[in-house]
């Protein structure tokens, strides 16, 4: 009977844990569902919009967010006994990251989070001490988040107008937390031993009863420990309770930062709100990978109800997330850096093959001349770099021009016929009144004259691009706002984006020279459109000699959706005129600068060149200074082939290794150019492809001599090399 009974539990470990695997991630798919919907619901640019605002202000919230684990290590510290602490500071708090590293990016949570916090300290508490300890942490920092989500939801009720379903909802929330703290307190009075309960019911109902008696012993003497932790240790009680709401704090000075980084002007009863609403987010839904998708999509609920933007719940998920993201990256390190050795080892003993190629000589190569090795790499990269930065760099400039003559709020430009080239090249030769003509078609809300011109820039280097406009009927267009002094009337008078003003540091009434003569300033304008240097149309129009014309008009549709309809119909009343949709810009300023290709093969060629010659020199050293080994591996019997083979295999992997630094250079260049200059860069993984290709078929010819010669080396005559 009890064969027969325990037979068919066997395999049920096994499809259990492919039952949770399959459970996870299922749940982390709909998440990653959810929180596409949640974004595209809310709007990519108003995300961004609120995110650009955050800038370095993100390290201060990484730094409250790792505050909250230091004070949560403290407390996890203090819950272990005096006589059984022998671990310092550090230690704990690099088993706490680890711990929660898990429980964010695991089904299982807290479980499997707690269970690596003791394996992580193990050494240094024993599993009879550290497993009570760690229960009574989190007993209390569970005890004070009830009790926060409590205070919470009873603040949201009183102090703030919500529907009637978020009504409902807090109630039940305030509720379930009240009854927590009750049966908390109940619990603890008449010292339930509720985990030592269960396990004696499953056990009488037959549920695997000899795995369950063997460890209801353990249990029980843990469940005893935990009762008995504020009769043994009041002090330790106390400080831990303080610790555990002082994290609470850092968390809502957290949500108040970010909140305050993303413009807005919080209060910290909203902060205090959020946080604990949050907390409920974070508990019901744990089961989720990361919180994915829930976590925003739940952050977004809780903002909207306290009055703020739809946007601002979402970014400020995303930016608190991140932080998260932060110390999760370093508890995972945490981990690997612990159980990589020995895993590694087991990995080599149970596979000879690996150890084999672990032992070859194309490893050994490269670590025996390991300044030789870097300088090769070094001379790779720096050809990635130059093919990626570049080409980002000069695909970034022309395609931010184009986003940001494209944000203008309007579907279509158009222009001239005979018009060559785009903005600031185009002549001056439609009559303005066309708009008049324009916003009478169907389908058209609004038509506006511009007239753009280049101008060489004030430090005598490259040109700007000017825009005249005629300003009422461009800002109803455009959505253009005044961030600071007055709108253009007349005359030798400029504004220019609140971007512009902030790299150049000019204030309201400077002059900025445009045409070889002073405009003075009179305003600055947002969010950045067209033309960063915006002067009246009829002033631009005397400049260029062309009264009552214009270099193109643009046209906003009542339906931006019927847009090809509202074309056809502008098309067939101005056959002549060029028509331009505003989505198709940045493909078409790619496409406008034909010489663009050519310097980009250049530069492609250059890259090749540097690779092929690096590697050249690195493998021809190699073979002169290991004549003598060559000598030995051929008289041993190695072939030509192989041989040859050796340097290749040498070259390809020191040239892979070259375009790794390569791509991680140009990601840092890119960020200190992007934060410290105006200047763009797209990195593109289409020319990270190409890079990888220039490197490896580079580094390939380059070795291709070196290896030759090593082939075709006599042995008697390698063997006597000095």
């Amino acid at each position: 009977m009890v064969e027969a009974t325990d037979t068919p539990t066997v395999g049920r470990p096994s499809r259990a844990r492919r039952s949770v695997a399959w459970a996870q991630a299922l749940a982390f798919v709909l998440g990653a569902l959810l929180l596409v919907y949640v974004i595209r619901a809310v709007g990519v640019q108003p995300i961004f919009a609120a995110l650009s605002r955050v800038g370095f202000g993100f390290f201060l919230v990484v730094a409250m967010n790792g505050l909250r684990h230091v004070l949560r290590t403290i407390a996890m510290s203090t819950s272990v006994p005096p006589e059984q602490r022998r671990f310092t500071f550090v230690q704990a708090f690099a088993a706490r990251l680890g711990g929660e590293s898990m429980s964010f990016l695991t089904f299982a949570g807290p479980l499997l989070g707690e269970a690596t916090k003791v394996a992580l300290l193990r050494k240094r508490v024993p599993l009879v001490h550290g497993v009570p300890a760690l229960v009574v942490d989190n007993l209390l920092y569970n005890l004070s988040v009830v009790l926060v989500v409590f205070g919470g939801a009873c603040l949201m009720l009183f102090a703030y107008p919500v529907p009637p379903v978020a009504r409902e909802a807090l109630i039940l929330i305030a509720a379930v937390a009240f009854l927590g703290l009750v049966a908390a307190a109940l619990a603890t009075r008449r010292r339930v031993t509720l985990l030592t309960n269960i396990i004696d019911r499953l056990a009488r109902r037959g549920f695997r009863p000899n795995f369950l008696r063997t460890r209801r012993h353990h249990i029980y003497r843990v469940e005893l420990t935990v009762y008995g932790f504020y009769k043994r240790r009041p002090g330790a009680f106390i400080s831990m309770i303080g610790f555990d709401m002082a994290s609470h704090v850092t968390s809502v000075m957290e949500v108040y930062i970010t909140l305050k980084l993303l413009g807005f002007v919080p209060h910290f009863g909203a902060a205090y709100i959020i946080e604990s609403l949050t907390k409920v987010i974070n508990f019901a839904f744990a089961f989720v990978p990361g919180t994915i998708g829930v976590y925003e999509g739940g952050t977004e609920i809780i903002l909207k109800s306290l009055g703020f933007a739809v946007a601002a719940g979402v970014a400020l998920a995303i930016v608190r997330k991140a932080a998260i993201v932060f110390w999760t990256v370093i508890g995972l390190f945490i981990i690997t850096s612990r159980a990589l050795p020995n895993a590694w080892a087991r990995v080599l003993d149970r596979s000879p093959r690996l150890q084999k190629i672990m032992d070859s000589l194309v490893l050994s190569n490269v670590a025996h001349r390991p300044a030789r090795t870097a300088v090769s790499v070094a001379g790779i990269a720096l050809g990635v770099l130059l093919v990626v930065f570049t080409v980002g760099l000069a695909h970034g400039l022309l395609r931010e021009r184009a986003r940001r003559e494209g944000n203008i709020g309007a579907e279509i430009l158009l222009r001239p016929s005979g018009s060559i080239g785009l903005s600031g090249s185009q002549p001056f030769t439609m009559s303005a009144a066309h708009a008049d003509d324009l916003a009478r078609i169907a389908g058209v809300r609004m038509a506006v004259p511009i007239g753009q011109n280049l101008d060489k820039s004030g430090d005598g280097f490259g040109s700007h691009l000017v825009e005249g406009i005629p300003f009422d009927q461009y800002a109803a267009l455009t959505g253009l706002q005044i961030k600071e002094g007055r709108k253009l009337e007349q005359g030798d008078e400029i504004m220019v984006d609140a971007a512009w003003q902030q790299e150049r540091g000019i204030a309201l009434g400077s002059t900025i020279e445009v045409y070889e003569r002073p405009f003075r300033l009179v305003g600055v304008f947002e969010p950045p459109g067209g033309g960063r240097l915006k002067i009246p149309l009829a002033t631009m129009q005397d400049q260029v000699g062309s009264e009552g014309r214009c270099s193109a008009i643009l046209i906003a549709c009542v339906d931006p959706s019927q847009q090809e309809q509202v074309a056809a119909r502008i098309k067939g009343k101005f056959p002549d005129d060029q028509l331009i949709f505003t989505r198709d810009l940045p493909q078409l300023y790619i496409s406008s600068v034909p010489a663009l290709g050519i310097f980009l093969n250049v530069v492609i060629g250059v890259s090749a060149t540097i690779s092929m010659l690096v590697i050249l020199l690195a493998m021809y050293t190699t073979v002169t200074e290991r004549t003598r080994q060559i000598g030995i591996l051929k008289s041993l019997g190695m072939s030509k082939g192989s041989i040859a083979w050796v340097i290749e295999q040498e070259a390809i992997l020191v040239s892979v290794l070259g375009v790794a630094v390569g791509v991680l250079l140009t990601l840092l260049t890119r960020f200190v150019i992007m934060r410290s200059t105006s200047l763009t860069v797209d990195v593109e993984p289409k020319w990270i492809a190409i890079s990888l290709a220039v490197g490896l078929i580079g580094g390939s010819i380059g070795a291709l001599y070196p290896a030759l010669r090593a082939a075709r080396q006599d042995p008697v005559d390698a063997l006597s090399y000095e």
